[in-house]
Protein backbone atom coordinates (compact mmCIF):
# COMPACT_ATOMS: atom_id res chain seq x y z
CA UNK A 1 0.00 0.00 0.00
CA UNK A 2 1.37 3.23 -0.95
CA UNK A 3 0.93 6.03 1.70
CA UNK A 4 -0.99 9.46 0.98
CA UNK A 5 -1.39 12.85 3.01
CA UNK A 6 -4.34 15.20 2.68
CA UNK A 7 -4.44 18.69 3.46
CA UNK A 8 -7.42 21.10 2.85
CA UNK A 9 -8.27 24.09 5.02
CA UNK A 10 -11.98 23.04 4.34
CA UNK A 11 -12.78 20.73 6.91
CA UNK A 12 -15.72 19.26 4.11
CA UNK A 13 -13.71 19.09 1.88
CA UNK A 14 -11.09 17.11 3.52
CA UNK A 15 -13.62 14.71 4.77
CA UNK A 16 -14.93 14.30 1.41
CA UNK A 17 -11.83 13.23 -0.22
CA UNK A 18 -11.23 11.08 2.94
CA UNK A 19 -14.30 9.13 2.49
CA UNK A 20 -15.42 9.27 -1.15
CA UNK A 21 -12.83 8.02 -2.75
CA UNK A 22 -11.88 4.09 -2.98
CA UNK A 23 -8.61 4.67 -1.47
CA UNK A 24 -8.22 1.06 -0.55
CA UNK A 25 -8.90 -0.36 -4.26
CA UNK A 26 -6.71 1.95 -5.50
CA UNK A 27 -3.88 0.49 -3.41
CA UNK A 28 -3.38 3.60 -1.01
CA UNK A 29 -3.31 4.05 2.42
CA UNK A 30 -4.15 7.59 3.81
CA UNK A 31 -1.82 7.96 6.44
CA UNK A 32 -2.52 11.35 7.59
CA UNK A 33 -5.25 13.79 6.89
CA UNK A 34 -5.13 17.91 8.18
CA UNK A 35 -6.91 21.00 7.43
CA UNK A 36 -3.46 22.66 9.41
CA UNK A 37 -0.64 22.47 6.34
CA UNK A 38 1.83 22.85 9.36
CA UNK A 39 0.86 20.06 11.05
CA UNK A 40 0.91 17.95 7.87
CA UNK A 41 3.96 19.37 7.28
CA UNK A 42 5.35 17.95 10.54
CA UNK A 43 4.27 14.91 9.81
CA UNK A 44 5.83 14.48 6.16
CA UNK A 45 8.87 15.76 8.28
CA UNK A 46 8.54 12.30 10.37
CA UNK A 47 7.02 9.95 8.11
CA UNK A 48 7.82 8.30 4.78
CA UNK A 49 5.17 9.32 2.27
CA UNK A 50 4.41 8.51 -1.08
CA UNK A 51 1.23 10.82 -2.30
CA UNK A 52 0.44 14.59 -1.05
CA UNK A 53 -2.71 15.47 -2.16
CA UNK A 54 -3.12 19.74 -1.74
CA UNK A 55 -5.21 22.12 -1.83
CA UNK A 56 -3.32 25.06 -3.05
CA UNK A 57 -5.01 27.97 -1.43
CA UNK A 58 -4.48 27.87 2.29
CA UNK A 59 -3.44 30.14 5.59
CA UNK A 60 0.03 30.18 7.11
CA UNK A 61 1.37 28.30 4.17
CA UNK A 62 0.02 27.52 1.03
CA UNK A 63 -0.17 23.78 -0.42
CA UNK A 64 2.52 25.24 -3.18
CA UNK A 65 5.19 26.00 -0.44
CA UNK A 66 3.90 22.96 1.36
CA UNK A 67 4.67 20.25 -1.50
CA UNK A 68 8.18 22.72 -2.01
CA UNK A 69 9.33 21.53 1.26
CA UNK A 70 7.64 17.88 1.30
CA UNK A 71 10.01 17.81 -2.07
CA UNK A 72 13.12 18.57 -0.63
CA UNK A 73 12.71 15.82 1.99
CA UNK A 74 11.45 13.53 -0.63
CA UNK A 75 12.48 14.18 -4.51
CA UNK A 76 10.65 11.26 -5.72
CA UNK A 77 7.12 12.36 -4.17
CA UNK A 78 3.89 12.47 -6.18
CA UNK A 79 1.65 15.64 -5.59
CA UNK A 80 -1.69 16.22 -7.24
CA UNK A 81 -3.31 20.08 -6.52
CA UNK A 82 -6.65 20.86 -5.72
CA UNK A 83 -7.66 24.42 -5.79
CA UNK A 84 -11.12 26.95 -5.97
CA UNK A 85 -9.27 28.72 -8.58
CA UNK A 86 -8.85 28.88 -12.22
CA UNK A 87 -5.67 31.00 -12.11
CA UNK A 88 -3.25 30.28 -14.56
CA UNK A 89 -0.34 31.47 -12.17
CA UNK A 90 -1.04 28.74 -9.79
CA UNK A 91 -1.30 25.94 -12.33
CA UNK A 92 2.17 27.62 -13.96
CA UNK A 93 3.94 26.99 -10.41
CA UNK A 94 2.28 23.70 -9.89
CA UNK A 95 4.00 22.65 -12.96
CA UNK A 96 6.95 23.86 -12.03
CA UNK A 97 6.92 21.75 -9.53
CA UNK A 98 6.37 18.96 -11.57
CA UNK A 99 2.79 18.08 -10.09
CA UNK A 100 1.00 15.15 -11.49
CA UNK A 101 -2.22 16.38 -11.44
CA UNK A 102 -4.04 19.81 -10.77
CA UNK A 103 -7.91 19.93 -10.29
CA UNK A 104 -10.16 22.38 -10.00
CA UNK A 105 -13.27 22.07 -7.20
CA UNK A 106 -15.70 21.25 -7.08
CA UNK A 107 -13.82 17.68 -6.95
CA UNK A 108 -15.00 15.07 -9.44
CA UNK A 109 -14.66 11.75 -7.43
CA UNK A 110 -14.15 9.46 -10.86
CA UNK A 111 -11.52 12.57 -11.99
CA UNK A 112 -9.58 12.04 -8.78
CA UNK A 113 -9.84 8.53 -8.98
CA UNK A 114 -8.57 7.94 -12.27
CA UNK A 115 -5.40 10.63 -11.64
CA UNK A 116 -4.73 8.34 -8.26
CA UNK A 117 -4.50 5.39 -10.38
CA UNK A 118 -2.25 6.88 -12.95
CA UNK A 119 -0.13 8.19 -10.08
CA UNK A 120 0.11 4.58 -8.64
CA UNK A 121 0.69 2.84 -12.04
CA UNK A 122 3.21 5.32 -12.73
CA UNK A 123 5.06 4.50 -8.86
CA UNK A 124 5.28 0.87 -9.80
CA UNK A 125 6.85 1.24 -12.96
CA UNK A 126 9.80 3.79 -11.63
CA UNK A 127 10.22 1.04 -8.63
CA UNK A 128 10.14 -1.50 -11.55
CA UNK A 129 12.64 -0.31 -13.07
CA UNK A 130 14.80 1.27 -10.33
CA UNK A 131 14.54 -3.04 -9.19
CA UNK A 132 15.33 -4.21 -12.50
CA UNK A 133 18.63 -1.69 -12.73
CA UNK A 134 19.60 -3.10 -9.25
CA UNK A 135 19.47 -6.72 -10.53
CA UNK A 136 21.23 -5.93 -13.94
CA UNK A 137 23.61 -3.85 -11.68
CA UNK A 138 24.22 -7.00 -9.53
CA UNK A 139 24.21 -9.72 -12.24
CA UNK A 140 26.31 -8.14 -14.37
CA UNK A 141 29.23 -7.57 -10.89
CA UNK A 142 28.94 -11.37 -11.19
CA UNK A 143 29.31 -12.23 -15.03
CA UNK A 144 31.83 -9.88 -14.93
CA UNK A 145 33.58 -11.73 -12.47
CA UNK A 146 32.95 -15.17 -13.55
CA UNK A 147 34.54 -13.58 -17.51
CA UNK A 148 37.00 -12.72 -15.69
CA UNK A 149 38.28 -15.95 -14.28
CA UNK A 150 37.39 -17.91 -17.44
CA UNK A 151 39.26 -15.29 -19.28
CA UNK A 152 42.58 -15.90 -16.90
CA UNK A 153 41.93 -20.04 -17.01
CA UNK A 154 42.02 -19.92 -20.88
CA UNK A 155 38.73 -21.43 -21.07
CA UNK A 156 37.54 -19.22 -23.87
CA UNK A 157 38.28 -20.20 -27.58
CA UNK A 158 39.10 -17.33 -29.89
CA UNK A 159 36.04 -16.65 -31.29
CA UNK A 160 33.91 -16.61 -28.13
CA UNK A 161 36.03 -14.28 -26.63
CA UNK A 162 35.55 -10.98 -28.43
CA UNK A 163 31.44 -11.06 -28.17
CA UNK A 164 32.00 -11.48 -24.42
CA UNK A 165 34.51 -8.65 -24.68
CA UNK A 166 31.88 -6.34 -26.08
CA UNK A 167 29.56 -7.78 -24.00
CA UNK A 168 31.49 -7.29 -20.73
CA UNK A 169 34.06 -4.89 -21.44
CA UNK A 170 37.39 -4.64 -18.73
CA UNK A 171 38.32 -1.26 -19.36
CA UNK A 172 41.45 -2.80 -20.91
CA UNK A 173 42.32 -1.95 -24.76
CA UNK A 174 43.04 -4.71 -27.11
CA UNK A 175 46.59 -5.71 -27.85
CA UNK A 176 47.32 -3.91 -23.98
CA UNK A 177 50.36 -5.24 -22.66
CA UNK A 178 49.55 -6.56 -19.22
CA UNK A 179 50.52 -8.83 -16.01
CA UNK A 180 48.46 -11.42 -14.54
CA UNK A 181 48.89 -11.34 -10.34
CA UNK A 182 47.61 -13.54 -8.06
CA UNK A 183 47.66 -12.94 -4.10
CA UNK A 184 47.44 -15.35 -1.43
CA UNK A 185 46.79 -14.90 2.29
CA UNK A 186 49.23 -16.72 4.73
CA UNK A 187 48.65 -18.98 6.90
CA UNK A 188 44.31 -18.90 6.45
CA UNK A 189 43.90 -22.46 8.36
CA UNK A 190 45.40 -21.46 11.51
CA UNK A 191 44.48 -17.74 11.89
CA UNK A 192 40.69 -18.00 10.53
CA UNK A 193 39.69 -19.44 13.63
CA UNK A 194 37.33 -17.10 15.28
CA UNK A 195 34.49 -14.91 14.43
CA UNK A 196 33.95 -11.49 15.35
CA UNK A 197 31.44 -8.81 15.31
CA UNK A 198 28.22 -9.62 12.76
CA UNK A 199 29.32 -13.13 12.53
CA UNK A 200 31.82 -12.24 9.62
CA UNK A 201 35.36 -13.84 10.04
CA UNK A 202 38.50 -12.18 9.83
CA UNK A 203 39.04 -13.88 6.38
CA UNK A 204 35.94 -12.07 4.80
CA UNK A 205 36.70 -8.81 5.91
CA UNK A 206 40.26 -9.40 4.83
CA UNK A 207 39.16 -10.32 1.45
CA UNK A 208 37.14 -7.13 1.52
CA UNK A 209 39.60 -4.92 2.31
CA UNK A 210 41.92 -6.17 -0.64
CA UNK A 211 39.27 -6.29 -3.03
CA UNK A 212 38.47 -2.57 -1.99
CA UNK A 213 42.20 -1.20 -2.47
CA UNK A 214 42.38 -2.61 -5.71
CA UNK A 215 39.33 -0.66 -6.73
CA UNK A 216 40.43 2.57 -5.09
CA UNK A 217 43.98 2.16 -6.45
CA UNK A 218 42.23 1.33 -10.09
CA UNK A 219 45.16 -1.63 -9.81
CA UNK A 220 43.10 -3.21 -12.49
CA UNK A 221 39.87 -5.62 -13.00
CA UNK A 222 40.31 -8.56 -10.35
CA UNK A 223 38.27 -11.57 -9.01
CA UNK A 224 38.03 -14.37 -5.92
CA UNK A 225 39.50 -17.17 -6.85
CA UNK A 226 38.97 -18.72 -3.89
CA UNK A 227 38.31 -18.22 -0.19
CA UNK A 228 41.71 -16.46 0.39
CA UNK A 229 43.03 -15.57 -2.87
CA UNK A 230 42.35 -12.81 -5.65
CA UNK A 231 43.68 -12.91 -9.03
CA UNK A 232 43.64 -9.32 -11.17
CA UNK A 233 44.90 -7.35 -14.33
CA UNK A 234 47.72 -4.95 -14.05
CA UNK A 235 47.84 -2.69 -17.15
CA UNK A 236 50.26 0.19 -15.79
CA UNK A 237 53.85 0.36 -16.10
CA UNK A 238 55.62 -3.00 -15.27
CA UNK A 239 59.04 -1.42 -13.63
CA UNK A 240 56.30 -0.24 -10.92
CA UNK A 241 54.09 -3.53 -10.31
CA UNK A 242 56.85 -4.86 -7.72
CA UNK A 243 56.44 -1.38 -5.95
CA UNK A 244 52.56 -1.93 -6.14
CA UNK A 245 52.30 -5.08 -4.96
CA UNK A 246 55.01 -4.10 -1.95
CA UNK A 247 52.74 -1.54 -0.48
CA UNK A 248 49.77 -4.01 -0.57
CA UNK A 249 51.45 -6.54 1.27
CA UNK A 250 52.80 -3.60 3.84
CA UNK A 251 49.04 -2.62 3.71
CA UNK A 252 47.72 -6.26 4.63
CA UNK A 253 50.39 -6.62 7.40
CA UNK A 254 49.28 -3.26 9.02
CA UNK A 255 45.47 -3.70 8.70
CA UNK A 256 44.63 -7.52 9.22
CA UNK A 257 45.99 -10.09 11.27
CA UNK A 258 47.45 -12.02 8.16
CA UNK A 259 50.39 -11.68 5.61
CA UNK A 260 50.42 -11.57 2.19
CA UNK A 261 52.45 -13.47 -0.81
CA UNK A 262 51.70 -12.22 -4.30
CA UNK A 263 52.97 -13.44 -7.61
CA UNK A 264 53.33 -11.94 -11.42
CA UNK A 265 53.43 -13.31 -14.07
CA UNK A 266 55.90 -11.93 -17.60
CA UNK A 267 54.17 -9.35 -19.06
CA UNK A 268 51.96 -10.41 -21.93
CA UNK A 269 49.48 -9.19 -24.75
CA UNK A 270 46.23 -8.82 -23.68
CA UNK A 271 43.78 -10.94 -24.24
CA UNK A 272 45.09 -13.54 -26.02
CA UNK A 273 48.40 -13.96 -23.63
CA UNK A 274 46.46 -13.10 -20.63
CA UNK A 275 46.07 -16.76 -19.69
CA UNK A 276 49.60 -17.66 -20.29
CA UNK A 277 51.06 -14.69 -17.77
CA UNK A 278 47.97 -15.86 -15.41
CA UNK A 279 49.31 -19.93 -15.33
CA UNK A 280 52.93 -18.67 -14.70
CA UNK A 281 51.46 -16.67 -11.40
CA UNK A 282 49.31 -19.31 -9.71
CA UNK A 283 52.62 -22.01 -10.43
CA UNK A 284 54.43 -19.38 -8.29
CA UNK A 285 52.00 -18.86 -6.15
CA UNK A 286 52.21 -22.38 -5.60
CA UNK A 287 55.65 -23.05 -4.90
CA UNK A 288 55.60 -20.74 -1.79
CA UNK A 289 56.49 -23.40 0.74
CA UNK A 290 59.87 -23.53 -0.56
CA UNK A 291 60.34 -20.13 -2.09
CA UNK A 292 58.85 -18.32 1.27
CA UNK A 293 55.61 -16.64 2.26
CA UNK A 294 54.67 -13.09 2.90
CA UNK A 295 56.41 -11.70 -0.01
CA UNK A 296 56.75 -11.33 -3.40
CA UNK A 297 57.30 -14.22 -6.13
CA UNK A 298 58.48 -12.65 -9.46
CA UNK A 299 58.84 -14.85 -12.49
CA UNK A 300 62.57 -14.66 -12.77
CA UNK A 301 62.06 -17.25 -10.14
CA UNK A 302 60.63 -19.78 -12.76
CA UNK A 303 63.80 -20.29 -13.93
CA UNK A 304 65.12 -21.40 -10.27
CA UNK A 305 65.48 -25.58 -10.14
CA UNK A 306 63.59 -25.52 -6.37
CA UNK A 307 60.34 -24.46 -8.81
CA UNK A 308 60.24 -27.53 -10.86
CA UNK A 309 60.17 -29.60 -8.05
CA UNK A 310 56.84 -27.39 -6.01
CA UNK A 311 55.85 -27.69 -9.49
CA UNK A 312 56.05 -31.47 -9.88
CA UNK A 313 54.71 -31.25 -5.82
CA UNK A 314 51.72 -29.47 -7.01
CA UNK A 315 50.68 -31.68 -9.67
CA UNK A 316 51.04 -35.12 -6.65
CA UNK A 317 48.79 -32.31 -4.82
CA UNK A 318 45.97 -32.18 -7.48
CA UNK A 319 46.18 -36.16 -8.09
CA UNK A 320 45.89 -36.78 -4.72
CA UNK A 321 42.72 -34.71 -4.01
CA UNK A 322 41.02 -35.41 -7.02
CA UNK A 323 41.52 -38.94 -5.89
CA UNK A 324 39.95 -38.22 -2.73
CA UNK A 325 37.31 -36.58 -4.22
CA UNK A 326 36.73 -39.75 -6.19
CA UNK A 327 37.23 -42.13 -3.09
CA UNK A 328 39.82 -43.97 -5.20
CA UNK A 329 42.12 -45.42 -1.85
CA UNK A 330 44.45 -47.15 -3.96
CA UNK A 331 45.55 -43.77 -5.74
CA UNK A 332 45.74 -41.86 -2.33
CA UNK A 333 48.04 -44.14 -1.45
CA UNK A 334 50.29 -43.76 -4.02
CA UNK A 335 50.10 -40.42 -3.99
CA UNK A 336 51.11 -40.17 -0.46
CA UNK A 337 54.61 -42.24 -1.38
CA UNK A 338 55.52 -39.61 -3.82
CA UNK A 339 54.67 -36.83 -1.14
CA UNK A 340 56.94 -38.38 1.24
CA UNK A 341 59.75 -39.17 -1.07
CA UNK A 342 60.89 -35.73 -1.07
CA UNK A 343 59.97 -35.81 2.75
CA UNK A 344 63.16 -38.28 3.49
CA UNK A 345 65.58 -35.78 1.50
CA UNK A 346 64.68 -33.39 4.07
CA UNK A 347 67.89 -32.18 6.62
CA UNK A 348 66.17 -30.35 9.54
CA UNK A 349 62.71 -32.21 11.49
CA UNK A 350 61.31 -28.79 11.23
CA UNK A 351 60.96 -29.17 7.48
CA UNK A 352 58.91 -32.33 7.50
CA UNK A 353 56.33 -30.55 10.35
CA UNK A 354 56.13 -27.41 7.91
CA UNK A 355 55.59 -29.66 4.66
CA UNK A 356 52.96 -31.60 6.70
CA UNK A 357 50.81 -28.47 7.46
CA UNK A 358 51.38 -27.38 4.45
CA UNK A 359 49.57 -30.51 3.05
CA UNK A 360 46.79 -30.04 5.48
CA UNK A 361 46.66 -26.34 4.47
CA UNK A 362 46.41 -27.08 1.40
CA UNK A 363 43.47 -30.18 1.81
CA UNK A 364 41.56 -27.75 4.07
CA UNK A 365 41.48 -25.46 1.19
CA UNK A 366 40.65 -27.83 -1.24
CA UNK A 367 37.53 -28.98 0.97
CA UNK A 368 36.12 -25.04 0.98
CA UNK A 369 35.83 -25.59 -2.84
CA UNK A 370 32.99 -28.69 -2.44
CA UNK A 371 31.35 -26.78 0.86
CA UNK A 372 33.33 -28.47 3.67
CA UNK A 373 35.69 -28.07 6.30
CA UNK A 374 37.72 -30.56 8.82
CA UNK A 375 34.95 -29.50 10.99
CA UNK A 376 32.11 -30.44 8.87
CA UNK A 377 33.26 -33.84 8.27
CA UNK A 378 35.29 -35.36 11.09
CA UNK A 379 34.30 -32.54 13.82
CA UNK A 380 37.85 -30.98 14.40
CA UNK A 381 38.84 -27.75 15.58
CA UNK A 382 41.71 -25.97 14.01
CA UNK A 383 43.45 -26.77 17.14
CA UNK A 384 43.36 -30.68 16.61
CA UNK A 385 45.48 -30.15 13.57
CA UNK A 386 48.37 -29.27 16.48
CA UNK A 387 48.88 -33.17 16.60
CA UNK A 388 51.09 -33.09 14.08
CA UNK A 389 54.08 -31.41 15.75
CA UNK A 390 53.59 -34.22 18.43
CA UNK A 391 54.43 -37.03 15.78
CA UNK A 392 58.43 -37.78 15.99
CA UNK A 393 58.61 -39.83 12.76
CA UNK A 394 58.17 -39.49 9.12
CA UNK A 395 56.15 -42.98 9.12
CA UNK A 396 53.95 -41.41 11.69
CA UNK A 397 52.86 -38.54 9.91
CA UNK A 398 52.33 -39.90 6.72
CA UNK A 399 50.26 -42.65 8.66
CA UNK A 400 48.17 -40.32 10.06
CA UNK A 401 47.64 -38.13 6.97
CA UNK A 402 46.81 -41.30 4.78
CA UNK A 403 44.19 -42.47 7.09
CA UNK A 404 42.74 -38.82 7.81
CA UNK A 405 42.60 -38.91 3.75
CA UNK A 406 40.73 -42.02 3.84
CA UNK A 407 38.37 -40.84 6.38
CA UNK A 408 37.40 -37.54 4.26
CA UNK A 409 37.33 -39.55 1.14
CA UNK A 410 34.51 -41.81 2.81
CA UNK A 411 32.65 -39.12 4.04
CA UNK A 412 32.71 -37.05 0.80
CA UNK A 413 31.87 -39.90 -0.75
CA UNK A 414 28.72 -40.88 1.23
CA UNK A 415 27.54 -37.28 1.45
CA UNK A 416 27.76 -36.84 -2.31
CA UNK A 417 25.19 -39.98 -2.44
CA UNK A 418 22.64 -38.87 -0.05
CA UNK A 419 22.75 -35.53 -1.15
CA UNK A 420 22.45 -36.39 -4.95
CA UNK A 421 19.56 -38.17 -4.42
CA UNK A 422 18.25 -36.13 -1.31
CA UNK A 423 18.44 -32.68 -3.04
CA UNK A 424 17.54 -33.21 -6.39
CA UNK A 425 13.95 -33.96 -5.96
CA UNK A 426 13.53 -30.54 -3.93
CA UNK A 427 15.21 -28.64 -6.52
CA UNK A 428 13.04 -30.23 -9.01
CA UNK A 429 9.82 -29.48 -7.01
CA UNK A 430 10.81 -25.98 -6.20
CA UNK A 431 11.29 -25.28 -9.48
CA UNK A 432 7.77 -26.55 -10.91
CA UNK A 433 6.20 -24.22 -8.07
CA UNK A 434 7.85 -21.01 -9.14
CA UNK A 435 7.92 -21.28 -12.95
CA UNK A 436 6.16 -18.06 -13.58
CA UNK A 437 9.46 -16.83 -10.85
CA UNK A 438 12.38 -14.93 -12.54
CA UNK A 439 14.41 -18.25 -11.90
CA UNK A 440 18.16 -18.51 -12.12
CA UNK A 441 20.86 -20.78 -11.54
CA UNK A 442 22.79 -18.45 -9.10
CA UNK A 443 19.16 -18.23 -7.62
CA UNK A 444 18.51 -21.65 -6.99
CA UNK A 445 22.19 -22.57 -5.92
CA UNK A 446 21.57 -20.04 -2.92
CA UNK A 447 18.59 -21.21 -2.34
CA UNK A 448 19.68 -24.93 -1.43
CA UNK A 449 23.32 -23.67 -0.41
CA UNK A 450 25.54 -24.32 -3.30
CA UNK A 451 27.99 -22.67 -5.02
CA UNK A 452 26.56 -22.06 -9.04
CA UNK A 453 29.19 -24.49 -10.55
CA UNK A 454 28.64 -26.83 -8.17
CA UNK A 455 24.52 -26.96 -8.62
CA UNK A 456 25.31 -26.75 -12.12
CA UNK A 457 27.34 -29.63 -12.50
CA UNK A 458 24.94 -31.83 -10.14
CA UNK A 459 21.71 -30.83 -12.45
CA UNK A 460 23.38 -31.80 -15.10
CA UNK A 461 24.68 -35.17 -13.66
CA UNK A 462 21.07 -35.99 -11.90
CA UNK A 463 18.84 -34.98 -14.97
CA UNK A 464 20.60 -35.16 -18.07
CA UNK A 465 20.07 -31.40 -18.90
CA UNK A 466 21.52 -28.16 -18.05
CA UNK A 467 19.49 -25.97 -16.01
CA UNK A 468 18.60 -24.02 -18.70
CA UNK A 469 17.17 -26.35 -21.01
CA UNK A 470 15.44 -28.15 -18.14
CA UNK A 471 13.75 -25.00 -17.02
CA UNK A 472 12.78 -23.85 -20.33
CA UNK A 473 10.95 -27.38 -21.27
CA UNK A 474 9.28 -27.76 -18.08
CA UNK A 475 8.00 -23.96 -18.89
CA UNK A 476 6.77 -25.18 -22.54
CA UNK A 477 5.24 -28.26 -21.08
CA UNK A 478 3.13 -25.89 -18.23
CA UNK A 479 2.09 -23.78 -21.18
CA UNK A 480 0.64 -26.49 -23.36
CA UNK A 481 -1.37 -27.14 -20.71
CA UNK A 482 -2.20 -23.92 -19.57
CA UNK A 483 -3.35 -23.56 -23.27
CA UNK A 484 -6.07 -26.09 -23.13
CA UNK A 485 -8.23 -23.14 -20.95
CA UNK A 486 -9.89 -21.37 -23.00
CA UNK A 487 -10.31 -18.72 -20.84
CA UNK A 488 -6.83 -17.57 -20.80
CA UNK A 489 -5.25 -15.48 -23.02
CA UNK A 490 -2.06 -16.33 -24.86
CA UNK A 491 -0.16 -13.74 -22.94
CA UNK A 492 -1.49 -14.73 -19.58
CA UNK A 493 -0.21 -17.96 -20.32
CA UNK A 494 3.28 -16.71 -20.86
CA UNK A 495 3.59 -14.77 -17.81
CA UNK A 496 2.22 -17.81 -16.00
CA UNK A 497 5.42 -19.59 -17.53
CA UNK A 498 7.78 -16.60 -16.76
CA UNK A 499 7.97 -15.00 -19.72
CA UNK A 500 7.18 -11.12 -19.95
CA UNK A 501 7.72 -10.85 -23.74
CA UNK A 502 4.96 -12.61 -25.89
CA UNK A 503 7.21 -12.74 -28.64
CA UNK A 504 9.88 -14.21 -27.06
CA UNK A 505 7.36 -17.04 -25.29
CA UNK A 506 6.17 -17.54 -28.95
CA UNK A 507 9.89 -18.05 -30.69
CA UNK A 508 10.77 -20.73 -27.63
CA UNK A 509 7.05 -22.53 -27.86
CA UNK A 510 7.76 -23.05 -32.08
CA UNK A 511 11.47 -24.25 -31.43
CA UNK A 512 10.42 -27.15 -28.74
CA UNK A 513 7.05 -27.82 -30.60
CA UNK A 514 7.47 -26.86 -34.26
CA UNK A 515 3.87 -24.86 -33.72
CA UNK A 516 2.83 -21.41 -32.28
CA UNK A 517 1.03 -21.35 -29.30
CA UNK A 518 -2.29 -20.25 -30.90
CA UNK A 519 -2.02 -22.68 -33.68
CA UNK A 520 -1.51 -25.33 -31.17
CA UNK A 521 -4.80 -24.37 -28.98
CA UNK A 522 -6.93 -24.10 -32.32
CA UNK A 523 -5.95 -27.87 -32.67
CA UNK A 524 -6.48 -28.54 -29.03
Amino acid sequence: MYRAVLVDDEKYDLEGLRQLIPWQELGIEVVCSENRPLAALSYIDNHPIDILVTDIKMPVLTGLELSRKALEKNPNLRTIFISGYQDFEYAKEALNLKADGYILKPVDDNEIAALLSKVVVDINTERKKKQDESHFTQSFEFVKSDFLQHLLEGKFNGEALPAFLERHPLEIAIGAQANAVVLELDDVLWKNKQLIENGESELVRTMRQMTTYIKERKLGPWCEMSPSQIAFIYTGKASSLEDILIELNQYVRDNTLFTLTSSYGDVATFPDGISRSFIQAKELIGNKMFLGKNRIIPPTLSKLQIVKDAKDLNVILDAMFGAVAQYDLVKICDCMDDLFDNVRTFEHPVKVYSFSIHITSKLEAYLNTVKETFESLLGWGFEHLEVIRQFETVDDIKSWLRKTLFEISERLFLKKQNKSNRLIGPIEQYIQNHLADELTLREIANKFSYSANHMGFLFKDQTGESFNEYLVRNRMEMAKTLLQDPLLKIYEVADKVGYKSLAYFSRLFREHFGITPGDYRKQV
